[in-house]
């Protein structure tokens, strides 16, 4: 039903009627039917072709947004010196992993080593202004707003470790987007 938006395909299909209708008048039953029935044929086809493409292009698209949200991550489980490299969604709370400068944060966080630090939060808070970050320390852990990183942003200096605090849904990115997905759409026409 997609391809009738197109005022061109609707034209067809009312060509193709008075077509039958004329040719039916004119040329009687089976002699009549020969130019509507061939429109409509060329109306299929364009229709089938367009469905076709149309499927392609959605299922490219899905493919494209399922592999734009693999994040490999470098965690270290077992050994703290050795890493292995999962997808981001696989992290767990306890998770420590490694992070540097270039490499979005993969989830909330909490800084334990690092240097020269900067994350950009905009994306989430608004915020234009990159914040350093600093590890977490006796004095800032009851304010941790310096060694907390918030998942989704973008770490733009430094590199370091952090403790992994919240995943998925948990996260600050998590609830952000699960309260926006269940808010009511803005009236229009205001």
């Amino acid at each position: 039903m997609e391809n009738f938006d197109d005022p061109i395909n609707c034209i067809l299909l009312g060509a193709a009627i008075v077509s039958i209708v004329i040719g039916l008048i004119k040329n009687g039953f089976p002699k009549g039917l020969v130019d509507g029935v061939s429109i409509i044929i060329a109306l299929m086809i364009i229709i089938v072709v367009n469905s076709v493409n149309n499927w392609i292009s959605e299922q490219k698209l899905a493919a494209l947004l399922n592999s734009s949200k693999v994040q490999e991550v470098a965690v270290h489980r077992g050994s703290a010196e050795e890493t292995i490299t999962i997808d981001g969604r696989e992290l767990v709370v306890g998770d420590l992993i490694s992070f540097a400068s270039g490499a979005r944060v993969p989830a909330d966080c909490i800084m334990i080593s690092g240097q020269d630090v900067l994350t950009d939060e905009s994306e989430l808070t608004g915020e234009p202004d990159q914040m350093p970050k600093v590890r977490v320390d006796e004095t800032n852990i009851v304010n941790g707003d310096a060694c907390h990183m918030i998942g989704k942003s973008l770490i733009v200096g430094g590199s370091g470790k952090a403790l992994i605090l919240a995943v998925g849904d948990y996260s600050v990115s998590g609830i952000i987007e699960k309260n926006a997905s269940a808010s009511d759409p803005t009236p229009t026409g205001l």
